[in-house]
């Protein structure tokens, strides 16, 4: 094996010397990025099925290494990865044509994803969840905290295995899930849900990747899910009476509006708006790994006075920036931030904490941050018209 040797750059003859160094982005991560979720089943599973079909093909796990092979990475491939309790296989893709390598054109996925890269706003990338639906539960245990927030079913179809798959992201709390149907009566068994998202849309149409690509990178607290636009997807003119419906079951359409497309409410199942409990994830998502890295970085975090002024510190620090954000409300009459942070001293800690090292001592209350969705405005005329008596 040949010797490596050290060289040092040539000296340029010059009185002026521009060093370049080159930026790269960094890859989109938080609280906006995609799923898809894809169910197969047992018959997918084999190498004798679905020949014709490229996702069946690729479904068994002997023949997806995670690990990424130099050919998977030009056609675009950002990760993969097989639960081998399950068989689940997880995929980012970058594009739209990396996409195309694993699904057909006509298939669901590659529609969905088109859907999706259409939006101006769309991540850098878009993930794919292959799983079989008995195994919902433990499929998406797997991979739960991966780069994603929002999941979009691939088949619309809403029966009782969507109900379920409901409940997960309702018992969780850090995660949507977004449906489409056309039939209003299917959101029935889910009404109350915080986590769940219902479409009201023509299915020939995916709506659901749309509404996830056209709103969810937006930087959580500045925009309210209402009044935005979707590329590629046909707003309905609604009666009264159908708005009111999806309304009062908490859907969302896509309607027309003085000759403009817009998302309608902008809530959840549960009546609760979106960009409120995106917010509440921003908050939970950033106080738990700031307060990592606080425990990482220092040699200890002393359980006393100064210790817990350092959690004190963080936290404080993370709801100020919600508050730049516009996750929480101005006090109005001290034009502050409508949040307080409380922490109790060593003293009134359990002997069993102490003993344990641990703190629970620090918590915080903070206004959320509110929209205005509908306008009254009175206007008077002054007329110089005499009327009779």
């Amino acid at each position: 094996m040949p010797t490596l040797t050290t060289v040092a750059p040539y000296d340029r003859p010059m009185d002026v010397n521009v060093i370049m160094t080159v930026l790269h982005p960094q890859p989109i991560k938080g609280l906006g990025n995609i799923l898809l979720l894809n169910t197969t089943t047992a018959a997918a599973n084999s190498d004798s099925a679905g020949k014709d079909d490229k996702s069946a093909q690729k479904t068994p796990a002997q023949t997806l290494p995670d690990t990424l092979s130099n050919t998977d990475r030009l056609n675009g491939l950002l990760l993969r990865k097989t639960d081998p309790a399950t068989g689940a296989i997880y995929r980012e893709y970058k594009n739209l044509d990396a996409v195309a390598v694993d699904y057909k054109e006509d298939s669901a996925v590659y529609k969905k994803a088109t859907a999706y890269f259409a939006q101006p706003k769309h991540s850098d990338r878009l993930a794919v969840l292959d799983y079989d639906k008995s195994k919902a539960y433990d499929s998406l245990k797997a991979f739960w905290y991966f780069n994603w927030t929002f999941g979009v079913c691939v088949d619309n179809t809403i029966d009782d295995s969507t109900v379920q798959l409901s409940n997960i992201f309702e018992v969780n709390k850090d995660h949507f899930l977004v449906l489409q149907t056309e039939d209003l009566s299917k959101f029935t068994q889910m009404m109350g849900q915080n986590y769940t998202i219902g479409l009201k849309h023509d299915l020939n149409e995916p709506m659901d990747a749309a509404f996830v690509g056209g709103i969810a990178l937006n930087d959580v607290g500045s925009i309210t899910w209402k009044f935005k636009q979707l590329e590629g997807i046909t707003p309905e003119n609604l009666t009264s009476q159908e708005l009111a419906g999806i309304n009062n079951i908490h859907a969302i359409a896509y309607e027309e509006m003085m000759g403009k497309g817009q998302t309608s409410e902008g809530t959840t199942l549960s009546g609760e708006y979106i960009d409120l409990l995106h917010g509440v994830m921003w908050v939970q998502t950033e106080c738990q790994s700031h307060l990592q890295k606080l425990l990482q970085d220092n040699g200890k975090i002393p359980y006393e006075a100064q210790g817990i002024a350092m959690i004190r510190a963080v936290l404080t620090q993370v709801l100020n920036e919600a508050y730049d954000k516009g996750i929480i409300m101005t006090d109005d009459t001290t034009g502050r931030p409508m949040f307080s942070v409380t922490t109790t001293p060593r003293s009134q800690q359990s002997r069993q904490h102490l003993s344990d090292r641990f703190y629970d001592g620090a918590s915080f209350e903070y206004h959320a941050s509110s929209a205005i969705h509908t306008i009254t405005v009175n206007g008077v005329v002054d007329s110089d018209t005499i009327m009779a008596a």
